[in-house]
């Protein structure tokens, strides 16, 4: 298999290209009535790595880390390889700061992500996300109709849909900072981000009012009862969206259900377990959210645990190591230290 090459192209330049082929699309990507992005256009552009876009036969994909992570760290060992190796056209967006800051301003990374990968390929993109990167997307689908109208299916795996009734501790939160190069941890300060994903926080509130699966997407919300984070799993899961409300676009899947003695907790979720990376192949793969007995039903309890030495063969480790390289030299992360949540949007406050 060829080199896996990453390249960015800004999105003004990809707006011109989609016009250029006359998609009607293209108008869609800024309307108006949108909120404007705060962040810096470079900014937003440079943190998305992309294979090139040569699979107009399938939907290209987009990998959203979660918390304390880059994208590439996350995803360049298991995910990147199994899904070129596949056939799709992978994209990997890098939130700042290891996604310690606002998650509002995380989500228009997101956006920025999705508007640039539809007017690249004019293709609707898969997006897959773990922990943060599957909840805070939602923030990026329901504010900008464009973002919703660039998704095709969305997978979240182990995500804080609802808030965590798990709250970190300073003790667990000062391992973390020590661990990032960060120093001490000031007492009664904490990242805004982790404010952001209590039960009862303005965010969530705002996140879930309304619509909790909104436009023409398919939802698969993966689980697993042995997370140590995003709690409770039961009788209402907190990962879980439309729980109840049997909405064809949408599927929730506890893994334990499909396989009762399966131990895996939240970071395997999302980096190097099987099961939720066949059901997340599974939705990418088909119309509508993932089908669990589509997918191989309790075979998938069968399914050994991927040896990643045999992804990272040369032809493909040459390619992903400029890039992993490349997000180890960011330095030390902005901790964005707060007494409190950080707070709503105007746009988000608005009726």
């Amino acid at each position: 298999m060829r080199p896996t090459r990453f390249f960015t192209v800004p999105i003004a330049l990809a707006l011109l290209l989609l016009q250029g082929c006359g998609s009607s699309s293209a108008p869609d990507l800024f309307l108006s009535s949108e909120p404007a992005l705060i962040t810096p256009q470079a900014s937003l552009d440079q943190s998305l790595n992309c294979t090139p876009f040569e699979h107009p036969d399938k939907p290209p994909v987009l990998l959203v880390h979660g918390t304390f992570f880059t994208g590439t760290e996350q995803f360049t060992l298991f995910y990147t390889p199994q899904l070129v190796a596949l056939g799709y056209d992978v994209c990997i967006v890098t939130y700042p700061d290891r996604g310690l800051g606002d998650l509002q301003i995380s989500a228009e990374y997101v956006v920025n992500a999705l508007r640039s990968i539809h007017a690249q390929t004019g293709r609707k993109v898969a997006m897959i996300g773990h922990s943060q990167g599957a909840t805070m997307p939602r923030w990026a689908l329901k504010y900008w109709p464009s973002a919703r109208e660039a998704v095709s299916d969305f997978v979240l795996l182990a995500g804080p849909n609802h808030g965590t009734s798990v709250a970190f501790g300073f003790d667990t939160v000062a391992e973390l900072f020590d661990a990032l190069g960060l120093g001490a941890l000031p007492v009664g300060l904490f990242p805004e981000a982790l404010y952001q994903f209590a039960l009862d926080a303005n965010f969530i509130t705002a996140l879930n009012a309304g619509d909790e699966t909104p436009g023409d997407v398919d939802y698969t919300a993966v689980y697993t009862q042995f997370d140590e984070l995003v709690q409770p799993v039961a009788p209402v899961p907190t990962a879980a969206l439309d729980f109840g409300q049997a909405n064809d676009h949408v599927a929730n899947i506890l893994l334990q259900d499909i396989c009762p003695a399966y131990l895996v907790e939240h970071g395997a979720i999302g980096t190097t377990d099987p099961v939720a990376f066949a059901l997340a192949l599974d939705a990418i793969s088909h119309s509508g959210p993932a089908d669990v007995t589509r997918a191989g039903g309790a075979s998938l309890c069968r399914l050994l645990p991927v040896d990643v030495t045999v992804l990272l063969q040369a032809p493909i480790v040459s390619g992903l190591l400029q890039i992993v390289d490349s997000t180890l030299q960011t330095g030390v992360p902005n901790p964005h230290l707060a007494a409190g949540e950080p707070p709503l949007m105007p746009y988000a406050t608005t009726p």
